[in-house]
């Protein structure tokens, strides 16, 4: 016979063996046994967030970062379900979360028992897969079943596409007993690596299709750093065999990159549409923020768009797609387009077409900010000159994100944002967790409501001196201001907006954060300077008129336009 706790020991040392070093633990009751399991296991590192929002987003940042399975670790009960948002997020995002959960004995659920709620396959729509371990593993068949699932879960997790799995662990009291040994013949499972190779047939079919088209347009989304395929899309822009386009979130940079597609598309006449229209739309990565070029596509459509997934999902976004072709991205552009003969392109003026008409927009962007009165857009430029190379940036969503793809890619700068589901939740959160195990200089741009909804993000131990936050403090849902919407909103704006009596500073200082502040272009100047001179963790507020942003904002695309 074996302990009943045989599996909850052995839990830890199966995660370790696939590759987990993080868990990140929201202290209960329930969960007892389990953290002891993990505590006892010197190869996890395991690290305590008592708010189980804001600990589910630090796990995803560290995920997004390591780009390895993280473990994430509750009680019972609501505290399961406040995972939920950074488990959408991680969904979305393809990011190996690993979700364990402590629940009561079948026989307590729907029983009026404390903390008790129906948590088995509670995340379902948003996994991958749900687990549910046996109650005890005194029998060696439900020791087995137990260790297979785990292993199962893990392995999950990691196949691509990535995602994050839930494993249920309901639990028998006493909770506090002493865990026996870790299994003398523990056994893993593993899964082999598959190779995402196109068959020889498969490639001379299109690469005779990409000979056949002159106006190709390539769409980097939202995706990390990879730098074999950097240097092949720099080749295809050099070459001026197609036009790439890039916001910063895509994480590859170059020279001949169109990297705010969103001024650039605003701008288009609709008599200039059909110059600018592709006839061939290779996307690669997630979502894109431009509206722009998303409305332009889907009225000016492609005769092809391809879309480049390891995980042959048919991502639609312009309504046009004819093929998803499984493979990654870097082999993609390696094996078909490297490979293909001289063509049209060289005699076509796609590229260049693009190149001149984002070079005269880029002038006028430069001309407007000159003059521009102290406003978000004007503060955003400051920052980013500022923002020192080498630093992890991190975009909340909302207004942030839109205000930062107005701006040039900055080289040696590594850009991310919670693009999975766009939501403003847990934007802090993630960029300390990636802040903790990159051990670099990041820095988070939020507005003031992101920051407010996910300040526990600073009640934490593990805020590195080179954590820096940045709030952007408009007086609350200022987007509304901007995005484009109907006159019916006008008389309801209020449930819009959330106007606010938070002290930021205050809020700043009860979790003993170094606190700077600035209203105007030369106290910013003076601020950001000595924000990223002074040892962190800190928060640089940027107080700014929601009336002027707004005028600012319209008056920019209209210069623009112009």
């Amino acid at each position: 016979m074996n302990s009943p706790r045989q599996g909850i020991k052995d839990i830890s040392y199966i995660c370790a063996r696939h590759g987990l070093r993080y868990m990140i633990i929201s202290p209960g009751s329930r969960n007892a046994p389990i953290i002891l399991s993990f505590t006892q296991n010197k190869k996890i590192t395991c690290l305590h967030i008592t708010d189980e929002r804001s600990a589910g987003y630090f796990a995803l940042g560290i995920a997004r970062f390591t780009k390895q399975p993280v473990g994430l670790l509750c009680t019972s009960g609501t505290a399961t379900l406040n995972f939920g948002p950074a488990i959408a997020e991680a969904c979305y995002q393809n990011l190996p979360l690993v979700v364990f959960t402590a629940d009561r004995p079948p026989e307590w659920i729907d029983q009026a028992d404390g903390q008790t709620i129906r948590q088995y396959d509670v995340f379902k729509n948003h996994v991958k897969h749900s687990f549910e371990l046996p109650v005890e593993t005194s029998n060696s068949y439900d020791l087995w079943y137990n260790n297979r699932q785990v292993s199962q879960a893990i392995d999950m997790a990691i196949q691509q596409p990535q995602g994050p799995v839930h494993i249920n662990i309901p639990l028998r009291e006493p909770l506090y007993d002493t865990l026996p040994e870790t299994s003398k013949h523990l056994r893993c499972i593993h899964t082999a690596e598959t190779e995402y190779q196109l068959p020889g047939e498969v490639l001379k079919e299109l690469q005779a299709k990409w000979n056949t088209y002159s106006k190709r347009l390539i769409i980097a989304g939202f995706g990390n750093w990879n730098e074999n395929l950097n240097n092949l899309l720099n080749k295809i822009a050099e070459k001026n065999e197609a036009v790439v386009i890039a916001e910063n979130i895509s994480n590859v940079y170059g020279n001949r990159f169109i990297y705010a597609p969103e001024r650039l598309f605003s701008s288009i006449d609709e008599n200039e549409s059909q110059k600018f229209t592709p006839e061939l739309l290779i996307t690669i990565g997630k979502s894109i923020v431009s509206k722009h070029i998303k409305q332009f596509l889907r009225k000016h459509k492609p005769i092809e768009h391809w879309h480049i997934d390891p995980g042959a999902v048919h991502i639609d976004t312009f309504q046009s797609l004819s093929l998803t072709i499984q493979t990654w991205p870097e082999t993609f552009f390696k094996d078909v387009v490297t490979h293909c003969t001289p063509s049209t392109i060289q005699k076509s003026n796609y590229a260049s077409l693009f190149l001149d008409y984002e070079k005269k927009i880029n002038s006028r962007h430069y001309e407007f900010l000159e003059q521009a009165s102290f406003s978000d857009l004007k503060a955003f430029e400051i920052i980013l000159e500022t923002i020192p190379n080498n630093t992890n940036l991190h975009l909340a969503n909302s207004s942030p994100i839109r205000y930062a793809q107005l701006f040039k890619t900055k080289p040696g700068i590594q850009y991310y944002c919670n693009r999975g589901t766009s939501g403003i939740d847990g934007c802090v959160s993630t960029a300390a967790g990636s802040a903790y195990v990159s051990g670099m200089p990041t820095t988070i741009i939020a507005g003031d409501l992101a920051f407010i909804y996910d300040s526990n993000a600073l009640w934490n131990n593990y805020l590195g001196n080179d954590f820096r936050i940045i709030i952007i403090n408009n007086g609350g849902g200022n987007i509304f201001r901007l995005i484009e919407t109907s006159p019916e909103i006008d008389v309801i704006m209020d449930y819009f907006e959330t106007p606010h009596q938070v002290n930021l500073k205050l809020l700043t200082e009860a979790f003993n954060i170094k606190y700077y502040f600035c209203t105007d272009n030369d106290r910013l100047k003076e601020q950001v300077a000595k924000f990223y001179k002074e040892p962190g963790p800190s928060v640089l507020e940027i107080k700014t008129n929601s009336a002027v942003n707004t005028k600012v904002f319209k008056e920019y695309y209209g210069y623009i336009k112009k």
